[in-house]
């Protein structure tokens, strides 16, 4: 007989080690399975070239920034450096011993809205990402005036997983709560899933971390009233909204 685990987390190998020690030490029960993992890119030397020569570098995601460490020095980086998200930005400032500016509101739209990138024209700026995600940066800052770049540091690739065999793990776990960071992640897990689990998945809560990831759970099928927003996707945002559910819902 399993043992009761309701919250599910997904976060990618290596990215959910904060989170998953902070539950322990609150005695919230989980299970936990990454659905992607990441893997480094080999800089080619025109990346280089554009790093070195950016006078605005802004980095997306932690994998960005582990990708970039193990090929580069910080000395190839002179531009201004940015962040999008406050984990990535410790990461980076530890890496670099430089200033990095980070938004508030931890999402690509709070980076926009920070008052350094208002100005930015004829300015070159180079937004290092993995194989894919959204472009709103690079389409916002190129309107303003910006030529802009992407050096693509790591690829995201997908779990070989048995999604039936996961479905009736989960079921025999009795999860009640999914703690999904990314639209990837949450597709990833219809995509698994045996069409006997979809309705399964559609009645569980959800733990998501912005609005367009609400958005995309509504056209799968999930309720509202089964969708619950984290202000961001950092380990203390997770962790004070699965606290307030561990209490309310389950």
């Amino acid at each position: 007989m399993s043992i009761a685990t309701p919250f599910l987390i997904t976060r990618p190998a290596g990215k959910a080690d904060n989170l998953l020690a902070s539950l322990d030490e609150l005695g919230v029960a989980y299970s936990y399975q990454p659905l992607i993992t990441t893997q480094q890119v080999t800089l080619k030397a025109k990346d280089i070239s554009l790093l070195q020569q950016a006078e605005l570098v802004i980095f997306v995601s932690v994998s960005a920034v582990h990708a970039l460490e193990q090929q580069i020095s910080p000395q190839q980086l002179p531009g201004h450096l940015f962040a999008v998200g406050s984990t990535t930005a410790g990461l980076l400032q530890r890496w670099t011993s430089r200033e990095v500016i980070v938004p508030q509101d931890q999402r690509s739209e709070g980076l926009l809205a920070l008052p350094q990138l208002q100005q930015v024209s004829g300015k070159q700026v180079v937004v290092v990402r993995g194989n894919s995600g959204r472009e709103l940066i690079k389409q916002q800052l190129i309107a303003r005036g910006a030529t802009v770049k992407y050096v693509q540091s790591y690829n995201r690739l997908p779990l070989p997983l048995d999604g039936a065999q996961l479905w009736r793990l989960w079921q025999q776990q009795q999860v009640r709560c999914i703690v999904a960071t990314s639209n990837e992640i949450l597709q990833q897990l219809f995509a698994l899933m045996p069409e006997a689990g979809l309705a399964w998945l559609q009645q569980r809560h959800w733990l998501l971390v912005s609005p367009r990831m609400q958005e995309q759970a509504l056209a799968l099928g999930i309720s509202q009233q089964h969708i619950s927003l984290a202000e961001n996707a950092n380990d203390q945002a997770l962790l004070q909204q699965i606290i307030q559910l561990n209490k309310e819902i389950l």
